[in-house]
């Protein structure tokens, strides 16, 4: 597989960019996290260590509709990160068909998972989908649901098992 046909693939995607794969991204020694908050990064707030202080968070603040508004100067993790798809296709083990199956079907998931958390009352689209997930178990979990509630939260349960799953085995196993 060329070049232009994995970039296609990584434009049609998003998923570790966009607070699905992952909370936040660790930058390297060579980073330049000045330059990269100056690009519109966002970084944890007000953190005294100066580990944290070398993450931001995802959904990332220069993902914009599926590119990335600061490739030329993203960071290092970012540069050399290819999900277990991508490398699968560039090794001639998955055809490119069917990585895109794969990508739409988890990108339905991801609609499904969202759909459900705005209808239980998250509306929050600037936090990884896992933090807004465990949020909402936390929340429902520490109260009384009526019926309907209690549906809507185990059909999300639900919709995020099976996102994880696909996630599991065809983006990051063992990652």
């Amino acid at each position: 597989m060329n070049d232009p046909d994995s970039n296609s693939l990584c434009l049609e995607c998003g998923l570790c960019c966009n607070g699905v794969i992952f909370a936040d991204v660790q930058l390297q020694p060579q980073d330049n996290a000045a330059k990269l908050r100056a690009l519109g990064l966002a970084f944890p707030p007000n953190r005294q260590s100066a580990i944290a202080n070398r993450k931001f968070q995802q959904p990332c603040t220069a993902f914009e509709g599926c590119r990335c508004r600061i490739y030329s100067d993203r960071p290092t993790y970012c540069r050399e990160f290819e999900c277990l798809l991508l490398k699968s296709v560039k090794a001639g083990h998955t055809d490119i068909d069917e990585a895109r199956r794969i990508i739409r079907s988890a990108l339905r998931r991801v609609k499904k998972v969202k759909r459900l958390l705005r209808a239980l009352g998250d509306t929050d689209e600037t936090l990884a989908l896992g933090k807004r997930f465990r949020r909402m178990k936390r929340k429902l979990e520490s109260i009384h649901l009526d019926d309907e509630t209690a549906e809507k939260f185990g059909d999300l349960t639900l919709a995020f098992h099976d996102l994880n799953v696909l996630l599991s085995e065809a983006f990051y196993n063992d990652m």
